[in-house]
């Protein structure tokens, strides 16, 4: 288990990142965000050495994660530390983080925590899993108190939005493909599709530049 005040100069870092598909960019936890507590993070390091980056697309409450998994067996291999911006990111099943910080093979870096130990990194995990209980809980109870008082939830013009939104997102993805598509055939990974998208001045269907999740997207839509 990793001890803050051990921490040794050029000690190897992989990194990990995770977006829901569902929630990107909510509550700081967008890939922009992630990429900007892992830069600061390792600013105050002494020469550390990012040896991996690893990033998901999925929930923290999915415990099947195979980025999560080879992030895991790199550091195995190599005596790096696994590097996140915070404790959620890893994983929101406290039992998942409790076993990897008794893993001997393991040590947990928190960007949002940078001087937390095995025993703090689990106990705020154990806090912010007793907190979402709580939000859970409250919100639903709220939501009872007013549907009994004859509040109606949903707007009826959501679906149409929704459908409309899929249909450009299609429609980008498919002008974009010539370009995806062969780099992925050649075995580029996401992220350097992304680099070479944006190298090029190309912008997303919203206007923004690429990274990897909007990648993945482009390609998971031209294969749906």
């Amino acid at each position: 288990m990793v001890d803050v005040k051990t921490i040794k100069k050029g000690t190897k870092f992989v990194e990990y990142l995770r977006v829901s598909t569902h929630k990107q960019g909510r509550n700081g936890n967008g890939m922009e965000a992630q990429d900007r507590d892992l830069s600061i993070f390792l600013c105050s390091q002494d020469a550390p050495e990012v040896v991996g980056r690893y990033i998901e697309v999925d929930s923290g409450a999915n415990a099947n994660r195979p980025e999560l998994d080879r992030a895991l067996r790199h550091c195995r291999r190599t005596g790096a530390h696994l590097l996140a911006s915070h404790v959620d990111r890893i994983s929101r099943d406290v039992e998942f983080i409790a076993k990897l910080v008794k893993d001997p093979k393991i040590n947990i870096r928190v960007a949002n925590l940078p001087n937390a130990d095995s025993f703090q990194i689990h106990l705020f995990s154990a806090l912010a899993f007793a907190e979402r209980e709580f939000i859970s809980r409250r919100t639903k109870a709220s939501m009872a108190v007013a549907k009994s008082r004859g509040v109606k939830f949903g707007n009826p013009m959501i679906g149409e939005m929704n459908k409309n939104r899929k249909n450009a997102s299609r429609t980008h993805a498919s002008t974009i493909a010539p370009i995806v598509l062969p780099l992925r055939e050649e075995g580029m990974t996401l992220q350097q599709i992304a680099d070479t998208l944006n190298s090029m001045g190309l912008k997303t269907a919203n206007g923004c530049w690429y990274y990897p999740i909007q990648v993945k997207r482009i390609i998971d839509r031209l294969s749906s």
